[in-house]
């Protein structure tokens, strides 16, 4: 069970001895382990080798992400060695496998049945549409019976951040669904703030003494500090 303004700690630039430190964090809820990342630096052999700190409780729940070039990530193999990375990585406790929702869905369906939650993700790092266009993209999203979607978008003017916030409401009454949805670039920042007030999933942030994983990201003594000034009651 994810608590409400629950705060996901971003794994960036971090070695194989910092990470069951890292697992245990106080200040976060859930950690997002950017395989990718993790694997362009100590090579495919170390990162199979970690994932046997997934297997170790307690802990936080972990959301398995290997993001690949053209989604603004690092990961330079082939479909299959992406996606095997991450199967091994629910295999060994993954709580949550992030899948973009380009992802064939022969290779989404996988992944169901296993222990992991599926979250299907979208990021635009161009724009952020318009209402309609945002609209029938979660809904396409959602026909894909994920456990929750991600929406991300770029913001280059202060009403593209309502646009995307918008969104929260929007599929949590109307398709009954968990979403995370917030805007990206510096104009989008403070959408990263009010997205979980209204009610998503969680919130991406920066561990101390490592790199944020996006622009714009809060550290997460930040984050904490301003949600309880905002919502003291939550």
């Amino acid at each position: 069970m994810i608590s409400k303004h629950a705060l996901c700690g971003c794994v960036t630039d971090v070695s194989p001895e910092q990470l069951r430190g890292l697992f245990h964090h106080p200040e976060v809820d859930l950690l997002e382990w950017r395989l990718d990342l993790f694997s362009m630096r100590f090579g495919l052999k170390e990162t199979l080798a970690a994932l046997a700190v997934l297997s170790s409780f307690p802990r936080h729940p972990v959301v398995a992400t290997n993001r690949p070039k053209r989604e603004g990530g690092i990961f330079e193999g082939t479909e299959d060695e992406r996606l095997e990375i991450l199967g091994k990585a629910v295999e060994a406790g993954a709580e949550w496998v992030d899948l973009e929702d380009w992802v064939e869905e022969r290779r989404l369906r996988s992944f169901a049945g296993r222990n992991a939650r599926l979250l299907l993700s979208h990021h635009d790092f161009s724009a952020t549409p318009d209402r309609l266009a945002l609209r029938r993209l979660a809904e396409t999203m959602a026909r894909k019976s994920p456990d929750a979607i991600k929406i991300v978008t770029y913001v280059r003017a202060p009403e593209d951040g309502i646009r995307i916030l918008e969104l929260i409401p929007f599929v949590r009454q109307e398709l009954g669904m968990e979403i995370l949805a917030f805007g990206m670039g510096p104009l989008g920042r403070w959408s990263r703030l009010v997205s979980p007030l209204l009610g998503s999933l969680w919130a991406y942030v920066q561990l101390p003494e490592l790199s944020p994983a996006a622009e714009g990201q809060f550290t997460a003594a930040e984050m904490r500090s301003l949600l309880q000034r905002l919502a003291p009651e939550a």
